[in-house]
């Protein structure tokens, strides 16, 4: 166990990843959301940076994805779906080659609703994670292993063999 060591967080993974990769994930998230979902990212960018909505609104892609990558405050929703577009864009074979570790049936990375969890033992899951931090795209891995630790459920277990040196 971990034991004293501080638990995987959003925020803190968030804050740990390079500068250049917290970029990339600004610019997907402000180029696909759309309706609701870019409203809210407005108003929390705005929070965040103390700054009028309608001002960030107004505000050109490029200045509003560095201001994303560099505000550490945003809620944990958005900051999972910034590290989810990510890993589905940039790692997406780390996350097909996990799930086919565990002969988990997905569909591009994506699970399949009707596949039950229960079925995934803690000693499964770890040897899966173990065997993808040895993989060639490292840092892909641990980002994705961490982003399973904060889905919680059988994914649980993963926070145990995470490299501690962070």
């Amino acid at each position: 166990m971990r034991g004293l060591l501080m638990s995987v967080s959003v925020n803190r993974v968030w804050r740990q990843l390079p500068d250049e990769t917290r970029v990339a994930a600004c610019k997907l998230i402000w180029a696909e959301s759309t309706g609701a979902s870019k409203q809210v990212l407005i108003a929390s960018l705005a929070k965040a940076k103390k700054l009028r909505e309608v001002f960030v609104r107004k505000s050109p892609v490029d200045r509003l994805v560095n201001w994303t990558a560099t505000t550490m405050t945003l809620p944990d929703p958005i900051v999972e779906e910034m590290l989810k577009k990510h890993l589905l864009h940039e790692h997406r074979a780390v996350i097909i080659r996990f799930l086919e570790l565990l002969q988990i049936p997905h569909a591009e990375g994506m699970i399949e609703e009707s596949f039950d969890y229960t079925t995934l033992t803690n000693d499964r899951v770890q040897e899966a994670a173990r065997s993808l931090l040895a993989s060639a795209d490292r840092m892909g891995a641990e980002l994705y292993l961490k982003y399973l630790v904060l889905q919680g459920g059988p994914w649980e277990g993963i926070e145990e063999i995470l490299p501690t040196g962070e």
